[in-house]
């Protein structure tokens, strides 16, 4: 009796699953319609020529579906503007009389307009480089103007929307930069314990370790940053440790941002030219950057943030001529993965400084010769940390009330 019933079952099921039949042109209205676009056909080409199946009248039918349908039958599927468009690839020749030669031609390339909603020309041109091509960018219009094939036109414009409508997302980011005399506080020993011990804490310690005393935490991420800026407000306002600059810059997913802090200092250059009868010298000077700069390239993945940090600092050394300085380089190029709202802490920069001067009888110690007589040459040397500090700033969290608390906190 059960196999009775299956049997019923069955033939039931297989008198319901009517095949359709669907001849190109028949195929693409379906497809048209489900998507609410229009699919237009080449006449080089004869529906009749391509048949498709479906199991009913009614088939919804994606056009990435269509798209492989079309192409598995050795046609050409392109999107143009706002329609889509089918052909043969293989075109043939024709005579005089009008009948195929059975040659092929090679497919032109013709002139492309590409409006684009977004600040997207980069990625685009980036896209193209994969088919050895590149565009010009039209500044008024926020357009691009390429030379490619039917078929590459057609593709471009199906990737365009994966990138051209997104907004990219922005990442502000507050440096802070710090730098501590350990001379002086070696100088003011006793007066500095005693304005630590006031406010003795264990976040306190860690926080000023990390400033001062370098290499002695397992970490250099910060999560507490009204703590950290509380600290660095009250060693800033007791002169324990100096905020030298603390700017704010904004940088997009993927896009590396700038930050200088710098002095251009001249250098001397000796020229000479030579004869057969004399030598001439003549001096020249250029101009050198020292300082520190920073280079910061922030990627958003997911709810983390990936960040590529290129920093070099150039210290002028002590030379008694002040045209020709000599000066050290130190670069990190380092990599970070954080979240919105922490803290990097980049120290243990030392500058060791030599300032030699001389002191003496005025107007005698500047005379040659006399200068020795009458004067001393002293040497001052002065060793000093430089800190950076780098914050992911959390846009949902006021910056004024961090700095509000933070203030609260040093007191």
């Amino acid at each position: 009796m059960k196999k009775i019933i299956l049997s019923l079952a069955l033939l039931a099921l297989s008198l319901n699953a009517v095949q359709v039949r669907n001849n190109l042109l028949e195929f693409a209205n379906v497809a048209a319609n489900a998507n609410k676009t229009q699919i237009l056909i080449s006449g080089d080409i004869n529906p009749n020529d391509f048949y498709f199946f479906t199991d009913r009248v009614a088939v919804n039918v994606t056009i990435p579906l269509f798209k492989k349908m079309v192409e598995l039958q050795g046609l050409r599927f392109l999107k143009m503007d706002d329609f889509y468009f089918i052909d043969d690839p293989k075109k043939k020749e024709r005579d005089s009389e009008g009948n195929y030669t059975g040659r092929f031609d090679e497919e032109p390339e013709n002139l492309y307009y590409i409006k684009m909603q977004g600040n997207s020309f980069a990625e685009l041109n980036a896209m193209l480089y994969q088919y050895d091509k590149n565009a010009t960018y039209i500044a008024q219009d926020n357009a691009a103007v390429i030379k490619a094939t039917e078929k590459q036109y057609s593709e471009i414009l199906s990737y365009l929307p994966n990138f051209d409508n997104k907004i990219v997302e922005q990442i502000r980011f507050k440096i802070t930069i710090l730098e501590t005399d350990l001379s002086d506080l070696r100088k003011r020993g006793t007066e500095v314990n005693s304005l630590l011990k006031a406010v003795d804490s264990k976040d306190f310690r860690f926080f000023f370790n990390m400033i001062t005393v370098p290499y002695i935490e397992n970490s250099n991420v910060i999560t507490q940053a009204a703590d950290f800026y509380g600290v660095l407000n009250f060693l800033d306002q007791n002169s324990i440790t100096k905020i030298k600059s603390s700017p704010f810059v904004v940088a997009k997913s993927n896009s590396e941002v700038f930050f200088s802090s710098v002095k251009t200092i001249p250098f001397l250059k000796n020229t000479s030219t030579f004869n057969q009868y004399s030598t001439q010298s003549q001096n020249t000077y250029d101009y050198k950057d020292v300082g520190l700069t920073l280079k910061l390239r922030p990627v958003v993945v997911g709810s983390n943030i990936d960040v590529d940090l290129d920093l070099t600092f150039e210290n002028l050394l002590a030379n008694s001529d002040k045209l020709t300085p000599s000066t050290s380089k130190k670069q990190l190029k380092s990599s970070y993965r954080l979240k919105r709202g922490e803290i990097i802490v980049l120290s243990g920069i030392n500058q060791d400084i030599e300032t030699k001067g001389r002191t003496g009888i005025p107007l005698l110690k500047d005379i040659w010769l006399l200068k020795y007589l009458f004067s001393t040459e002293t040497t001052d040397l002065s060793n000093s940390i430089l800190t950076i500090t780098i914050e992911i700033v959390d846009d949902e969290v006021s910056i004024a009330k961090v700095l509000e608390n933070s203030k609260d906190d040093a007191k």
